[in-house]
C-alpha cells in the first residue's frame, strides 16, 4: 500500500496533501475507531507529506493529534516571511510594534532551526525586509541553510514598499555595510546553492563591494531567479551574478510592474540603460551553459529590452526566451509587449541559431 503512493508525478501523494489541507479530521480516525491509511503510515512518510505542504499549513498539522505535534519540525521546506506570521496583533504599542514584532519573528526562526534534526533542506526562504539591527541573525540563518545543503534558497531583504527612492536605499546600504552585514561572508555561504533567488537589495549590495567580480569563488548555481525593478543601478549586480555563476543553466527575471520612480544622480552615478548593455563582453555561462531565460511580468519597457537584447546577442547556447506578459495591461501596454516580442523574433542579432522566443499570456 505504501509503495502505491509513489506513482508517476507522486499523483496519489498530491491528493493526500490536498485532503489534508481541506479536512484534517480524516487523518486521525475514520468515523469509527479504526485508524485510516494515513494513520498507519510511518513518521518518515508523514514528514515527507508535510514537507510538500506550504509552510504555514505544515505548522498547522501540529494540532491534528499528539503524534503530529513535532513532525512539522522535520519539514524540509522552511519559508520564513515576516508578513505571513501576523505577529503585530500581539503588540499594542504602535511605536514599539516594528522592533518588537521583528525581534519576535527572528526569535521564532532561531527556535525553529535549533530544533531541526534533518541533514538536508529542500527549500529555505528568508524574507525580512530592511533587516536593520539583525545583521548577525541573518548571517547565522543563511549559514544554517548552507550547512544543510539547501537545494532552493530564497533571500529577500527588499522592502514591501518596493518603490522607495534610491537615495533612501543607498543610505541603508551604507548602514548595513558599517554595522555588520558582511556581504563577502554572506555570499561565501551561497557558493554551493544550486537554485538561488535574490532580491533588488542584494543586487545593490554586491556591486558596492571592493572588486565585486572577485568577491568569492565561482558559484555552483544552476538556476538563478533575480527579482528586479530593471533599474540601471541594478545592472551592475546582474552582471556580477552572470560572472559568478559559470554553470548557470536557467535565468529568471521576476520584474516589478508598478510605475517608475524618479532617479536621482545625487546618489547614483549616471548609467545609460542602452549603452551599458551595448558592449560585447561575455561570461562563461553565456558561452557554455545558459540555455533558458524567462521574464515574469514582462511589460516591454526599454530597460527590459536592453538587458534581453544583450542576452540574445551574447548567449551562444540559448534555446528559449520565455516572455510572460504582465497581467492587467491596458491597450497601449499590450501593444508594447507585442512589439517587443516581434522585435526579438525578427530584428535582434542572435548568438544562438537554436533560440526560440515565446510570448505567453498576451
Amino acid at each position: 500500500m505504501i509503495i502505491g503512493l509513489f506513482t508517476d508525478n507522486h499523483l496519489q501523494l498530491r491528493i493526500l496533501f490536498l485532503v489534508l489541507s481541506l479536512n484534517h479530521h480524516i487523518f486521525i480516525m475514520d468515523s469509527g475507531t479504526k485508524p485510516n491509511l494515513i494513520s498507519n503510515l510511518p513518521d518518515c512518510l508523514l514528514v515527507l507529506i508535510i514537507s510538500f505542504l506550504p509552510f504555514k499549513q505544515s505548522v498547522q498539522t501540529s494540532v491534528l493529534a499528539k503524534r503530529w505535534k513535532n513532525l512539522c519540525r522535520e519539514t524540509t521546506n522552511l519559508v520564513f516571511k515576516e508578513s505571513e506570521f501576523g505577529l503585530n496583533q500581539f503588540v499594542v504599542d504602535t511605536e514599539a510594534k516594528n522592533s518588537e514584532t521583528r525581534a519576535l519573528f527572528v526569535s521564532i526562526m532561531h527556535q525553529w532551526i535549533s530544533r531541526f534534526t534533518g541533514n538536508t533542506m529542500e527549500t529555505f526562504e528568508l524574507c525580512l525586509p530592511e533587516p536593520v539591527g539583525f545583521e548577525e541573525d541573518i548571517m547565522s540563518l543563511i549559514e544554517f541553510a548552507a550547512t544543510k545543503q539547501t537545494k532552493n534558497l530564497v533571500i529577500n531583504f527588499s522592502s514591501s514598499n518596493s518603490r522607495q527612492p534610491p537615495g533612501a536605499l543607498h543610505i541603508k546600504l551604507i548602514y548595513f555595510q558599517k554595522t555588520g552585514l558582511d556581504i563577502t561572508r554572506l555570499f561565501s555561504n551561497l557558493i554551493y546553492v544550486r537554485n538561488l533567488t535574490i532580491c533588488p537589495f542584494l543586487l545593490e549590495m554586491i556591486q558596492d563591494c571592493d572588486d565585486p567580480m572577485k568577491l568569492h569563488d565561482p558559484m555552483k548555481t544552476r538556476h538563478l531567479v533575480i527579482k528586479t525593478h530593471m533599474y540601471p543601478h541594478e545592472f551592475g549586480g546582474i552582471t556580477i551574478f552572470l560572472n559568478s555563476c559559470p554553470e548557470l543553466e536557467s535565468l529568471t527575471f521576476e520584474t516589478y510592474t508598478t510605475g517608475p520612480i524618479v532617479m536621482s544622480q545625487r546618489y547614483w552615478p549616471l548609467i545609460h540603460p542602452k549603452t551599458f548593455w551595448l558592449n560585447n563582453k561575455t561570461y562563461e555561462c553565456l558561452e557554455r551553459t545558459l540555455k533558458a531565460v524567462k521574464v515574469e511580468n514582462f511589460c516591454g519597457i526599454s530597460n527590459e529590452l536592453h538587458v534581453l537584447q544583450y542576452l540574445i546577442r551574447t548567449g551562444r547556447v540559448m534555446e528559449r526566451l520565455d516572455l510572460h506578459a504582465a497581467k492587467r495591461l491596458n491597450n497601449e501596454q499590450r501593444r508594447l509587449v507585442l512589439t517587443a516580442a516581434e522585435e526579438f523574433q525578427k530584428n535582434v542579432e542572435r548568438g544562438s541559431r537554436h533560440l526560440r522566443v515565446t510570448l505567453h499570456n498576451a
